[in-house]
């Protein structure tokens, strides 16, 4: 069930709305207030009771978009879809920076309403169950050795942490992620899940992913760019939907390629690793792509930077880096060129093949990092001093 707010500023587009949602057949409550996108102000306690907030108006300003941040800054798990007659490419692109995620011309599609209303239904249902957590690793230039560093991670937590995790290649050039674990060809990739889409439920996809470790299960990239264009967010929605009920953790690697896909997937992380290393141009990178985080309305504190190869004796040391990105590096990955290369050479886990070496042991203490392990609970001092002493005489369990 999905609480709807619908502002409109046409009383029969409200009405059409409405009809389309009936039909549908998503479970929603809907509440309609009349009205334009700058006055959404005074929506502010519907708003924030809200799952999805529909706002209907095809006269607006570029300005008045502002409003939407404004009415949203205390509504964090709140989608909200746009529907305007007047879609252009500058107002989709000012639209995503002011948080909408769902941007539809008016007259509606009713298939491409109901899929959005799916997408919305499936992101309230992922946060409720919350069974795994989401990780996403991120770049603001090539070759920060992001892939390699999501895929070992996945194997050291699936290997000494004991956690069902999915490792899920989104990079949208030619996805490699696969061959840094194992030498065999994955079953299947995520351009060919997608395109059967209809058949997903969790035998379909366990077919489709390779197993590389016991706990360790990769879903391999689309492999080339046009396929990797086709990707629908809808589809991948639904895929992470299911891993989120069959694995403890999901990684994905996003890469630097920041599309629709990609946000839909970082806005659902629980965190977003950002990896670069210690030159000027990384860290013209990554600042971009944090000012673009911020944009999108993501809290600080759900970015950890990481700097890999780093070396003390580099020109861009940490207060460098700090002092640019404004933010210190969560941890360090040593510049261990010998066992990256070992590992990368022979499609092997470091675990495998550098257990020992420093790039290793740094990536094991970065899923103790990631990943702490949870608290065991202790009795208070004083609830164990008063604590009743056990009968010393065996007592019978009752018969069941």
């Amino acid at each position: 069930m999905i609480d709807i707010l619908l502002v409109s500023a046409n009383d029969a587009c409200a009405a059409q709305i409405d009809a389309m949602l009936r039909d549908c057949g998503i479970a929603h409550t809907l509440r309609t207030e009349p009205g334009a996108l700058r006055a959404l102000a005074r929506h502010a306690e519907q708003i924030r009771k809200a799952d999805l907030l529909i706002i209907e108006d095809s006269a607006f300003a570029a300005t008045d978009l502002a409003a939407i941040e404004e009415a949203t800054t205390h509504a964090p798990n709140l989608s909200c879809m746009l529907v305007t007659s007047a879609l252009s490419t500058d107002t989709l692109m000012a639209a995503m920076r002011a948080g909408v995620r769902h941007v539809l011309s008016w007259p509606l599609d009713a298939t491409a309403f109901a899929r959005e209303l799916a997408h919305v239904a499936g992101k309230k249902n992922a946060h409720t169950r919350r069974a795994g957590r989401v990780l996403s690793f991120a770049a603001g230039k090539g070759g920060c050795g992001t892939t390699l560093i999501a895929a070992n991670l996945g194997y050291a937590l699936a290997a000494s942490r004991d956690k069902r995790v999915l490792l899920v290649d989104l990079n949208q050039q030619f996805a490699d992620a696969s061959l840094l674990l194992s030498d065999k060809p994955p079953p299947a990739t995520l351009y060919d899940l997608s395109t059967q889409i209809d058949r997903l439920d969790p035998a379909f996809f366990e077919a489709c992913v390779a197993r590389v470790h016991p706990n360790l299960d990769v879903l391999a990239g689309a492999g080339d760019p046009v396929k990797a264009a086709e990707l629908r967010a809808s589809h991948l929605q639904r895929v992470l939907a299911l891993a989120r009920e069959q694995y403890d953790i999901v990684l994905c690697d996003v890469g630097q390629s920041i599309n629709p896909l990609s946000i839909h997937v970082l806005d659902q992380s629980d965190a977003i690793t950002v990896v670069l290393q210690q030159t000027i141009a990384h860290l013209h990178a990554t600042r971009r792509l944090l000012d673009l985080f911020g944009e999108l309305g993501y809290a600080a504190s759900k970015t950890r930077l990481v700097v890999n190869h780093y070396d003390k004796r580099e020109q861009v040391g940490l207060d460098a880096i700090e002092r640019t990105l404004g933010a210190k590096p969560a941890h360090l990955l040593p510049h261990d060129a010998k066992s990256a290369r070992q590992a990368v050479n022979q499609g092997m886990p470091l675990y495998t093949v550098a257990k020992n070496g420093a790039l290793a042991k740094s990536v094991d203490a970065l899923a103790a990092l990631l990943c702490p392990p949870e608290a065991v609970p202790r009795k208070r001092i004083l609830a164990r001093l008063f604590a009743a002493k056990p009968d010393a005489r065996p007592q019978l369990k009752p018969s069941h």
